[in-house]
Formats: structure tokens, sequence, C-alpha cells
């Protein structure tokens, strides 16, 4: 009995004793991964190849083991950005929570400019490059595309810029001055009638138009070269 008391004694002995003392303690590991669950499934760059950086718990934290599944949270009013602070909580018997700084970095390709661009030049594919960025970290986004037209620089752009949809406009697509079809829809009557162009615009723009036989000024959008539809 007493050599069985000497083995269980040295046993015990041999188990690490932080092991022993981190038993009843969460893991800061499963906190993590809760936190960037919680972000992965929610931030905004869902398409993109992201790559998502949680920060660690300061090493002295002991949080009590929970006996339930961890809950991530936004904190009150806040919203998923580059930077976001997550909170993890426990509803156990032993109820905490606790908040970790993550950071997300979303990385696709984007226009960025071959050389200078000229207000008011049409911008082709023959003056941008496409480059991997980190899109999460610009502030005013990025144009995902220059149309079968190309489309026309609304400032100077210089070389090597990201290519932002406030850069650019489209075409116009209807000229002042211009004859034009007007269509206006209620419930299942359509009325169509003659116009004339007040301005320019590109398709989907707001326009403003006469109508002829009348001389009243209305306001429509822009669906195709010669046709404006009446709001």
């Amino acid at each position: 009995m007493i050599w069985r008391v000497a083995i269980t004694i040295a046993l015990l002995s041999s188990v690490c004793p932080s092991a022993l003392a981190n038993a009843g303690v969460e893991s800061a590991q499963r906190i993590s991964a809760t936190a960037r669950q919680f972000i992965a499934k929610r931030h905004p760059w869902q398409n993109e190849n992201t790559r998502i950086t949680v920060g660690e718990l300061d090493p002295r934290t002991r949080l009590a083991k929970c006996s339930q599944r961890l809950q991530a949270f936004l904190p009150p009013g806040a919203s998923i950005r580059r930077r976001t602070t997550v909170g993890v909580r426990c509803e156990g018997v032993k109820a905490w929570k606790v908040y970790l700084p993550v950071t997300i970095a979303a990385f696709t390709k984007v226009m960025v400019s071959k050389h200078p661009i000229a207000a008011g030049q049409r911008v082709t594919e023959a003056d941008i490059t496409w480059t991997e960025r980190d899109v999460s970290s610009l502030s005013y986004g990025y144009q995902k595309g220059l149309g079968g037209q190309g489309m026309l620089s609304r400032r100077s752009i210089p070389q090597g810029a990201v290519i932002t949809a406030n850069m650019l406009e489209a075409p116009a697509m209807i000229k002042k001055g211009q004859e034009l079809k007007l269509i206006s829809r209620s419930a299942a009557i359509k009325v169509s009638m003659k116009g004339r162009a007040l301005q320019d615009a590109a398709k989907g723009a707001r326009i403003r138009v006469e109508n002829i036989s009348s001389g009243k000024q209305l306001e429509g959008i822009v669906i195709s070269g010669n046709t404006v539809r009446i709001e």
C-alpha cells in the first residue's frame, strides 16, 4: 500500500505544474478563434482574399473555463472595419467578457494609373494596370472597371494612383439639344412623347429635358442613347 501511494505521488509530481494550474482556465486560443470566426462571417470583404489578425490576450489573464459555448459580439454602436474591437463573453456559471482588437487585410486586384492622366481625358485599359492591393485600407474605395466605352477623368490623376469612382465619370450618352423619346409609366399605362435634352448626360444619370409639345421642363433618367424615363 505504501508503495502504491508513493507511485501515485510520483505520477502527480511528474505532471506539468502549469497544466494543473490551467486546468480550470479558459483557453486563449478558443477565445481568439471565437473572435476570428465572428469577424470572418460578417466583414464586408467576403469576395476578397482576406487575412484576419486577432490581438493576443494579456498572458497574465486568467478566465474561468466556460461551461457553455463562447459568444462574440460588437460593442454598442460599433461596425466591422479594417480595425475592429470584438467582445467575447461567457454566460456560464462564472460569467466574464473580454475585448480583443481584430485587424482585417483584404487583397484584390485594382486599377492603377500607368502614367499621369489629364482632366477630361478618356481613360481606357491602355492607361491602367491591375495591381493587387489591400483594399481594406483604401478609404475612398476603388473603381471596379471602365466599361466597354471607357470613362472620362474628372480631374488630373497622378501616375501610380489607385483609380477610385470619384475620379471618373461615364461619357455623355445624350447631348444638349438632342431630340429624345420621353416615356412615362403609370400603373399599366405607358405614355410616350417627344422631348429635347437640356444638358449632356450619361446612361443612368438624371437629366433635365423639355416636352416639345407643351414646352414644359421635366426631369428623368437616361436609359439609352435616345430615351429618357420621366419620373
